[in-house]
């Protein structure tokens, strides 16, 4: 899906510098601190209109396995193709990592993050174990017909 909102950019944090960390404290002020991710290779991604993150997430590399986590967008930049936008700047760099396979899970009541990964050709893999609420992983092989057929 394309980005619906022209004034939307997304792009790889490519400084985690003191701005950037002042934004991505307060947009998952209401969230579990991300620290699992620091000490593992990760890139996070980030979606602007103009100076400001409305849309955030991570992927990370644990065990040989490329993790996707914590996809969030502000609910007034929503049904805008940011959450896509963010997916697939994910799983490229993933394969620009040379990753065979990507990951994520999540609480099988998030309809909307499910429905968006299963359109990049996820497949439910397995349970996770999610503290609040029953989960699945899913699992994206790269195949270079998913490449061609995603244009990752």
């Amino acid at each position: 899906m394309a980005l619906n909102n022209p004034q939307i950019a997304v792009r790889r944090v490519e400084a985690e510098d003191r701005d950037w960390k002042r934004q991505f404290a307060a947009f998952y002020a209401d969230f579990p601190p991300l620290t699992h991710t620091l000490k593992r290779p990760h890139a996070y991604f980030a979606a602007y209109n103009g100076r400001e993150i409305v849309g955030h997430c991570v992927i990370f590399q644990e065990a040989g396995k490329w993790i996707m986590d914590a996809l969030r967008v502000k609910a007034e930049f929503r049904q805008q193709g940011i959450a896509s936008a963010l997916t697939r700047a994910r799983i490229h760099y993933a394969i620009g990592q040379g990753a065979k396979e990507v990951w994520y899970s999540c609480h099988d009541d998030n309809l909307v993050t499910i429905c968006c990964h299963l359109r990049f050709g996820f497949k439910e893999v397995g349970h996770a174990s999610h503290h609040s609420a029953p989960g699945h992983w899913y699992r994206l092989k790269v195949t270079k017909a998913a490449i061609k057929k995603f244009n990752f």
